[in-house]
């Protein structure tokens, strides 16, 4: 009988025991605030060949919807691949299978952020964590959300190991400033707000890059050439980009120096960039590998200052994992840029550097070590950076300097679907990478009648940088000139645009569903756009209100909340129309098949709205009120040319110009087009 008990007791323990154990193999999210889950004093020493040594089930609040964030191919940080789908609950995240517009992003691995819409109508912001001890993602797995964190190497895991921030919010933005915020001040990762960083100043105008039309097709001829076209067309072009096609490398493209290929530019860099001019082409960046080339160094390179520096990894040639030899990798990289006249850099296939160290010591430290060393280096050579193929985590978290990464895939010249989805994806990436970086949405063609009007209009919103990619003889510079100003500047917008609340939560291909994106402007403005790109290829009907006017002000830093709705109501400027009408609840409009619409809300102040350059895209980021009162209003008009105004009280008078009216208090001032700014006083 006492051994009965004993061993009774002892199934007691053990039971008990397990329970313990699968209790602390959870993480259960709370219901309010902002929260950092830590593995604290963690003493483990990784198994051979295993990739993740911390892994806890993530228990969920009461959600409503949610939108998942990975990269839609199964391969850990696989590029510029970062992809949002929405959700309704974990079962249907694991079931999921992708529309025929996203029929090869099937992959729900390895995911980089969650945002949930929780049934309270408030939002939860999911964030999985980096450091130098290992990276964390999500995983789905028997219909549970699991969270998995590791160094994908064989160093031992000692110390406290952050593994995930939570954070509510009353809108998704607020949720997602709200985690990066202890994000950023918790050290753990090494990163700034996009407020802090200098926007490159090159890609604060048009720009035009080798690619998408030439692929790896580069020479010093065709270089030149392009140069010569560009001059001559009426879009001012300020920037050029070589992209990959020059470099010395083996077959297996493992680079062997960072000489130009002498076959395709035989006189070396110099007759190339010695084709700038200050009031043309001012401007020419290089286009870079983070490891050198797609299969990092070449074992028999020419590189002086790596020989003996590099270490071997499953016959991969790379940069020794330490401070001192990635400072040593990137500064000869970007000096080499520096000394043969490049400007900036594109460096690109970030997050694929990460796999070619796999089983090495510490693949994560080396991947912040190197990223660090490169943006050092950017500075000290004062080479401004575009971060690629960088959006997951682990690239993604160690921004400390660079303000630009891009935010969606390739554009593609001939692929109609890719670029719907890029779209969607950018847009979608801004509310999470945004908070960090001004986002990229790459290169598009001019020239493309079916595919300019909505990847113009994407671009116009997005906040970030504009150019093409087409053959330089079949630019159509009217698509280009209502961009920006007579010296090529772009005008901007205020904040990365990102998608307005329900636009989270949609399937926006294969469902019936208008998705929306969100801008602020100068003077608070709003800049909404409205896109198409259903399956359906029918024409749709979307909407517009007054509760989307205040999504605008969240965008901003310091983020400072939603803006308030104006006293005197909203204007709704439609460009395509030159019509303004008062915006009281909603109004609703047909957008037809892959095709978008820009409209700028305006709020009335003292009986009046400047609408701007209406020869723009964002005729609101074309000019600065500094001062407004029933009689007057004081402006600068960043470039002088056509001005639009609305007034309520009767047509404005200026000195030296006239108005005409328009209709419905509209009016215009044909200004003449000159460079600079002009100071105008307006009265009635």
């Amino acid at each position: 009988m006492k051994i009965l008990i004993q061993k009774k007791a002892c199934i007691f323990l053990l039971c008990l025991l397990v329970t313990i154990l699968s209790k602390a193999q959870e993480i259960t999210i709370g219901n309010t605030g902002v929260h950092m889950e830590l593995h604290k004093n963690c003493n483990i020493l990784p198994k051979p060949n295993t990739k993740h040594t911390i892994i806890r089930k993530l228990n969920l609040p009461s959600f409503e919807k949610g939108m998942y964030y990975r990269p839609y191919r199964d391969v850990v940080a696989a590029g510029n691949q970062v992809d949002a789908i929405a959700f309704e609950s974990i079962k249907a995240l694991q079931a999921y299978r992708p529309s025929v517009t996203r029929k090869d992003r099937s992959s729900i691995l390895d995911g980089q952020y969650i945002l949930l819409k929780i049934k309270e109508g408030k939002y939860l912001s999911l964030l999985p964590m980096v450091s130098t001890l290992a990276y964390a993602q999500f995983y789905i797995e028997k219909k549970e959300l699991i969270l998995k964190a590791g160094n994908y190497g064989t160093a031992k895991l000692m110390g406290d190991v952050p593994l995930l921030i939570w954070a509510y919010g009353e809108s998704p933005y607020e949720a997602t400033h709200n985690s990066w915020k202890m994000a950023i001040a918790s050290g753990y990762i090494s990163t700034d707000w996009r407020m802090n960083k200098k926007f490159p100043e090159m890609y604060k105008y048009i720009g035009w890059c080798s690619w998408e039309h030439y692929k790896k097709r580069i020479s010093e001829d065709i270089i030149t050439r392009a140069v010569h076209t560009l001059e001559d067309n009426k879009a001012p072009f300020r920037w050029l980009l070589v992209d990959d096609g020059y470099l010395t490398a083996n077959k297996g493209r493992s680079i062997i120096s960072y000489k130009p290929d002498k076959q395709k530019f035989p006189n070396g860099w110099k007759a190339v960039t010695d084709l700038k001019t200050p009031d043309k082409i001012k401007w020419m960046g290089v286009w870079r590998n983070m490891l050198g080339y797609m299969t990092a160094v070449a074992p028999n390179h020419r590189i002086k200052e790596y020989k003996g520096q590099l270490i071997a990894n499953n016959h991969y040639m790379l940069p020794n994992g330490t401070k001192d030899g990635a400072k040593l990798f990137y500064e000869t990289m970007i000096a080499d840029s520096k000394k043969n006249g490049f400007d900036f850099t594109k460096v690109d296939f970030q997050s694929k550097a990460f796999h070619l160290y796999y089983g090495t010591k510490n693949p994560v430290l080396s991947m912040r070590n190197n990223n660090e060393a490169l943006e050092n280096a950017c500075i000290k050579y004062d080479i401004p950076l575009l971060n690629c193929i960088a959006q997951p985590n682990i690239n993604a978290m160690q921004t400390k300097y660079s303000a630009l990464t891009r935010s969606s895939t390739d554009y593609h010249k001939t692929n109609k679907n890719k670029n719907k989805c890029s779209t969607y994806q950018s847009f979608a990436n801004h509310l999470w990478m945004g908070q960090t970086v001004w986002c990229d949405m790459d290169m598009f063609h001019s020239h493309d009648e079916r595919d300019v009007q909505p990847m113009s209009i994407a671009r116009a919103i997005s906040g970030g940088p504009v150019y093409v990619s087409d053959d330089p003889s079949l630019i159509v510079a009217e698509k280009l000139l209502p961009f920006c100003d007579i010296d090529g500047k772009v005008f901007r917008a205020k904040a990365p645009a990102t998608l307005l609340p329900e636009s989270f939560f949609i399937h926006p291909f294969k469902d019936k569903n208008v998705f929306r994106v969100v801008a602020p402007l100068e003077n608070d403005v709003a800049a909404i756009a409205l896109f198409n790109f259903t399956e359906s290829k029918r024409t749709l009907s979307s909407f517009i209100s007054v509760k989307d006017y205040t999504y605008a002000g969240e965008l901003l830093q310091p983020y400072a909340g939603a803006w308030d709705i104006p006293k005197e109501d909203l204007l709704v400027y439609d460009r395509d129309e030159n019509k303004v009408v008062s915006l009281k609840e909603k109004l609703t409009y047909d957008i037809p098949d892959f095709r978008a619409k820009m409209l700028l809300l305006y709020p009335k102040k003292e009986g009046w709205a400047v609408i701007g350059r209406a020869d723009k895209y964002l005729p609101a980021a074309t000019v600065k009120v500094t001062a407004i009162s029933d009689k007057k209003v004081t402006l600068i008009l960043k470039e002088s040319g056509p001005l639009t105004v609305w007034s309520d009280k009767g047509t404005p008078k200026m000195e030296g110009a006239s108005f005409r009216s328009l209709g419905d208090g509209l009016y215009v001032a044909d200004l003449k087009i000159e460079k600079g700014e002009r100071k105008i006083e307006l009265t009635r």
